[in-house]
C-alpha cells in the first residue's frame, strides 16, 4: 500500500512540474515577434540628428541565438547623371545589390572595402551587374572613370536594423524573441550599444543617447 501511495504521489508531482514547464514550439511553430521601437537623442552641441547623416540601428544576437534568414529582395543603386542613387543604401549581410546602368556613357562600379571589396568592370547604359555582400561593415563605392561618383553601402549583420528618421525614431520590425545587442552607427558620430530583451509578440522599446551625457 505505501509503495502505492509512492508511486502516485511522485505521478502527482510530475504532472504538476509538466503543467509548469514553459511550453517548446512544435516542429515548424514560431514565438511571435514583436517590434524594437526606440529614439536617439544627441547631446552634441549643434548638432542634430538629422544633420549627422545616416543613423542606422541594429541587433546582433547573443546567448548563441541563430540569426534570421537573409532576406531576399534585391535593391537596386543606380548610376544616374554620374551618381549613385540613392547615395547611401542599409541592407543585411548576405544580401545582393543591383546596379542597373541607367546614363548614356560607360561607368564602372567597384570598392576597395575589404573583406566586401569588388569590381564590376565597365558596362554600357542598359545593362545591370550584381554583387553580394557577405560580411558585415562599410562599403565605399566608386566609379574608376568618374571621380565625383561614390556612395556607402552599410552592410548590418543581420536582417533586424532600420535607418532612422529625421527624428531620431526608429523601428525594427518582426524581431524574434531572445536577447540582443543593439548598436547604433552613423558617420560623423560615435557608437552606442544597449543590451535588450525582446519579449514574445511585445517586443521592445529603447531610448539611446549620444554625446556627453551618453549612458
Amino acid at each position: 500500500m505505501r509503495s502505492f501511495q509512492l508511486t502516485r504521489r511522485t505521478g502527482a508531482l510530475a504532472l504538476l512540474a509538466l503543467l509548469a514547464w514553459p511550453r517548446l514550439p512544435a516542429a515548424g511553430e514560431e514565438y511571435a515577434t514583436g517590434n524594437v521601437r526606440g529614439r536617439v537623442r544627441l547631446e552634441v552641441e549643434g548638432t542634430r540628428v538629422a544633420d549627422a547623416g545616416p543613423l542606422v540601428a541594429f541587433l546582433e544576437p547573443l546567448g548563441g541565438a541563430p540569426a534570421p534568414p537573409v532576406p531576399g529582395a534585391v535593391p537596386k543603386v543606380y548610376q544616374k547623371d554620374a551618381r549613385f542613387s540613392p547615395q547611401f543604401l542599409a541592407i543585411a549581410a548576405g544580401q545582393s545589390v543591383a546596379m542597373p546602368n541607367d546614363d548614356a556613357i560607360y561607368h564602372n562600379v567597384f570598392s576597395y572595402s575589404t573583406p566586401n571589396d569588388f569590381d564590376l568592370g565597365l558596362y554600357p547604359a542598359g545593362e545591370s551587374r550584381t554583387v553580394t555582400f557577405r560580411h558585415a561593415g562599410v562599403v565605399r563605392t566608386y566609379c574608376s572613370i568618374h571621380e565625383s561618383m561614390s556612395g556607402t553601402i552599410f552592410v548590418a549583420p543581420t536582417r533586424y536594423f532600420a535607418v532612422m528618421r529625421a527624428t531620431g525614431e526608429f523601428e525594427i520590425r518582426d524581431v524574434a524573441p531572445g536577447r540582443y545587442k543593439l548598436t547604433t552607427w552613423c558617420e560623423r558620430l560615435p557608437s552606442v550599444t544597449r543590451e535588450i530583451q525582446v519579449q514574445p509578440g511585445k517586443g521592445a522599446t529603447v531610448d539611446l543617447v549620444i554625446g556627453s551625457a551618453q549612458r
